[in-house]
C-alpha cells in the first residue's frame, strides 16, 4: 500500500514538473527529468546498475540510441543514468499521466501501421538527430520479457545513415539476486496496471544497463541493424 501512495504522489510530482517545462531550460528540464526517474527506480525499489557514464558518452556528439525493450519502464531506467529523447510507439500517448511523462521527455511516437506516418517520423528523427541531441530507439518494434531479443527492424536506422550518425547499443536487463527477472516486463497480454502490480510485489530488482561500443554509420541500414542485433544479443542470451 505504501508503494502504491508514493507512485501516485510521484505522478502528482511528476505532472507538476510538465507544466514547467515550456519555460525552464533545457539543463533544468534534463536534470528534473533524470531526478524523477531515479526516484521512481527507488520507489519501486529498483537499483541501476551501469556500465559506463552515459552523460560523458552522449556530451561528446549526438547519438542514435539503439536499446532491446522489455517495459514501459525502460524509458526511465535510461533516464535516470542519463535523459534522452525516445521513439516510442503510437499507444503510448493514450496513457493516463505516464504518457503526459514520457512526452515531456521530447519522445517522438511512431505509428508503424501507416507507412506514410513512418515516412514523417523519420525526418522528425534526422532533425532532432542533427539540431537537439541524441534519441533512443527500440529496434525490435515490440517488447518481450527480457529473455529473448527479436529481430530488429532496420528502417529507424536509415536516420542514422542519412545524417552520419554514429549508432550506440544499449542493453536492458533485469535480474534479481543475480538472476534473470521478468517482474517488470510488460509485453504480449500483460496489461500496463498488470505490470505496475507485478513490480509493486518485488522488491530489490536491478535494472542494468550495459553500454556498449558505438557502430559507425555505414550505408546499408540491414546491415547496421544486424550489427547493433549482435552486440546486444551477446549480452542479453
Amino acid at each position: 500500500m505504501l508503494k502504491i501512495i508514493l507512485i501516485l504522489i510521484h505522478l502528482f510530482i511528476g505532472t507538476l514538473f510538465i507544466i514547467f517545462f515550456p519555460v525552464i531550460n533545457h539543463k533544468l528540464k534534463k536534470l528534473l527529468i533524470k531526478r524523477w526517474s531515479s526516484l521512481l527506480l527507488k520507489i519501486f525499489k529498483i537499483n541501476l546498475v551501469v556500465n559506463n557514464d552515459l552523460r560523458k558518452i552522449l556530451s561528446k556528439k549526438n547519438y542514435l540510441i539503439v536499446s532491446n525493450h522489455i517495459s514501459w519502464l525502460d524509458i526511465f531506467v535510461i533516464n535516470s543514468a542519463y535523459p534522452v529523447a525516445f521513439v516510442a510507439k503510437q499507444s503510448i500517448s493514450k496513457w493516463p499521466i505516464l504518457s503526459w511523462l514520457v512526452k515531456g521527455s521530447e519522445t517522438i511516437f511512431i505509428d508503424r501501421k501507416r507507412i506514410t506516418k513512418i515516412k514523417v517520423t523519420l525526418k522528425e528523427v534526422e532533425n532532432f538527430l542533427e539540431n537537439k541531441g541524441s534519441i533512443c530507439i527500440f529496434p525490435e518494434g515490440t517488447s518481450t520479457d527480457g529473455s529473448q531479443l527479436l529481430n530488429f527492424k532496420s528502417n529507424l536506422l536509415q536516420t542514422a545513415i542519412n545524417k552520419n550518425i554514429s549508432v550506440l547499443p544499449i542493453a536492458i536487463q533485469y535480474l534479481q539476486n543475480q538472476n534473470f527477472c521478468s517482474a517488470p516486463a510488460y509485453y504480449a497480454d500483460l496489461s500496463l496496471l498488470d505490470s505496475i502490480r507485478n513490480l509493486i510485489r518485488f522488491d530489490n530488482i536491478e535494472a542494468k544497463l550495459t553500454i556498449l561500443t558505438e557502430i559507425k554509420s555505414i550505408s546499408d541500414r540491414k546491415v547496421l541493424a544486424k550489427e547493433a542485433y549482435i552486440k546486444i544479443s551477446k549480452v542479453i542470451i
